[in-house]
């Protein structure tokens, strides 16, 4: 890169512009101008000439007169009124026949310049045996074709002889401003590092990380982000990747308001484990404390579709104190990673990592709160929000009764014999609830083929809709039969994956609205990694969910005798859509 200081070079930046260029190195844009640059000015910029030769196209040094479209024409079409200003005086070094000045006449009919530089007397017939052919003082010594847009090669350019960049001097206006400068502001940070101009790309990093919230705002901010994020797969030099994993993980996120516009948005849970990683290691990380956390893994695993190793690799961020504890092990139940008497479940195939994170030895630092005043307040309301969104997720959601005699409370249970768990809270209105249940006998080799579970829903008093879970002939395999109160038996069996003495599964309870004969149309769906293995259809009266018994989840098991299963239960999604008259 070269300075305002360096006079030459800064002038004849105007000079690639023109077919009367003293440059001696040709960049053809695609179905573009030909931009006649100057190697021994961009040789000082380290990897251009290099990343132009690697990522271009040879083409002959020669350029043929009209074989590429006039420069200030192919602005004007494309509207780029920046690079305009630098055509001021590019008529003057046109060819005569592209002269304004010409008369009509001359216009209409072409002939051949026999005094232009390069005009040969070959021709088709007698080809050059004998030809005279005049020196041409503008033939270039390398040419090459180049897949990138005009203004943004035009831009680094710019950057290359005069250390300016014109994007930074944009204003936005209104919103549409705002998404053409981000567009832009990204694509050519992406040609900087692909044709290494190592100083703009490493201002353009810098501008994402330090001014791009305050001029395109939030919601654009947001793009970027994620986009950039995409973006260090595509970087080809190590250390300009590692500049912007530090960027997009460190300074993009420095202050609360971009924090929060980043983990709130729904892409947040696209985000590769090793981004996550790096936001939640960081100690400036701006949090109120250690439980947000676990909150934004559990954004992060919001549609349950990550893996349990990468769930545990984020945990070890969690900086645990006396405290924090309490949270963890919370949160580690409501995975079914955690016994009732807080031991790791031992048929964990990471069982040895979780007992790490409950005996602290993975922990080396200390807890974080890096808020203070409003930025706290705020923070904490947040998550007291998210708390009561998440419809009480980790306390008491479920009843662990024996006959009419209440046991216990909580998510994480041993049933055993004549018992049953039941939702605390009645569901009575129209939507969508999901509940993760996981089921295992940790306490015996497999899973005994007398041991069937019921999980569904109860309407009333003897009345019920689910499915009958049990075991298979083949281990690791597990049958789910729908039963209901008015069926004499169970129906057909889906079938769904697991080990020998754990299997875990969705259960997705959809209730619509009621039809004109005041019945209530319920769905039932046994969902297995993402995918719907089962659905059964159920009705109810329209006073029963609404003045009667409503519904509730409902899990009990047979044939166990003196034997337990333990259950884990958590809330997946909760997405109600209320219904008034």
């Amino acid at each position: 890169m070269l300075g305002v200081d360096d006079d030459g070079p800064y002038k004849v930046y105007r000079e690639i512009y023109q077919d009367t260029s003293s440059g001696d190195f040709g960049i053809q844009i695609k179905d573009g101008p030909l931009l006649r640059c100057h190697s021994h000015i961009l040789i000082r910029c380290g990897g251009f000439l290099e990343k132009v030769r690697r990522f271009g196209k040879v083409l002959s040094r020669e350029v043929e007169p009209g074989t590429t479209p006039p420069v200030k024409e192919y602005f004007k079409a494309k509207g780029y009124t920046e690079l305009l200003e630098d055509l001021r005086s590019i008529q003057f070094s046109q060819p005569m026949d592209q002269s304004a000045l010409q008369g009509m006449a001359a216009k209409m009919v072409k002939r051949e310049d026999p005094m232009r530089p390069g005009f040969s007397t070959a021709h088709f017939i007698g080809g050059t045996t004998g030809a005279i052919r005049r020196r041409d003082p503008f033939l270039l010594a390398e040419r090459y074709e180049v897949d990138c847009d005009c203004e943004r090669m035009a831009e680094l350019l710019r950057f290359v002889y005069q250390g300016l960049m014109s994007f930074f001097a944009l204003e936005c206006r209104n919103e549409k401003d705002r998404e053409t400068l981000t567009d832009k502001m990204l694509k050519i940070c992406m040609d900087a590092e692909k044709y290494s101009v190592d100083a703009l790309y490493e201002q353009l990093v810098g501008w994402f990380g330090r001014d791009c919230f305050i001029v395109v705002g939030e919601r654009k901010f947001s793009d970027a982000f994620y986009q950039l994020e995409h973006f260090v797969q595509q970087c080809t030099e190590e250390h300009s990747k590692q500049l912007l994993i530090e960027t997009v993980t460190g300074d993009m996120l420095a202050t609360r308001e971009q924090f929060s516009a980043i983990t709130r948005d729904p892409r947040w849970s696209s985000l590769r484990v090793e981004f996550i990683e790096g936001i939640l290691q960081n100690d400036g990380v701006p949090i109120s404390g250690e439980a947000e956390v676990l909150s934004l893994i559990g954004k992060w695993n919001a549609r349950t579709d990550k893996a349990k190793e990468d769930i545990v690799r984020l945990l070890h961020c969690f900086r645990m104190d006396e405290e924090t504890q309490p949270l963890l092990f919370a949160w580690l139940r409501s995975m079914g990673w955690l016994t009732a008497t807080g031991e790791p479940v031992k048929d964990l195939p990471m069982w040895r990592d979780v007992a790490r994170l409950v005996d602290g030895s993975s922990a080396r630092k200390q807890a974080r709160s890096n808020l203070q005043g409003t930025l706290l307040l705020q923070a904490e309301q947040m998550l007291l929000q998210e708390e009561e969104i998440g419809h009480n997720e980790v306390d008491a959601a479920f009843e662990h009764l024996r006959g009419g005699a209440l046991l216990s409370c909580g998510s994480v249970f041993s049933l055993g014999s004549h018992e049953r768990l039941l939702q605390s809270d009645t569901f009575r209105e129209v939507g969508i609830q999901r509940l993760r249940v996981s089921l295992s006998v940790p306490r015996r080799a497999a899973w005994n083929r007398d041991h069937e579970v019921f999980v569904g829903c109860s309407y009333g008093e003897g009345k019920y809709f689910g499915f009958l879970c049990s075991a298979t002939d083949f281990a690791g395999i597990y049958s789910v039969r729908a039963l209901a109160s008015a069926a004499p038996e169970p129906g057909a069996p889906a079938h769904i994956t697991g080990s020998a003495t754990k299997f875990e599964f969705d259960l997705a309870l959809e209730v619509q609205l009621q039809r004109a004969n005041l019945i209530v149309m319920c769905k039932l769906s046994v969902i297995f990694q993402d995918k719907t293995v089962t659905e059964e259809w159920f009705q109810i009266a329209y006073d029963t969910l609404t003045t009667g018994a409503g519904l509730r989840f409902q899990v009990v098991a047979t044939g166990l005798e003196s034997e337990c299963v333990d259950v884990v239960l958590s809330w997946v999604s909760n997405a109600v859509a209320s219904d008034e008259k």
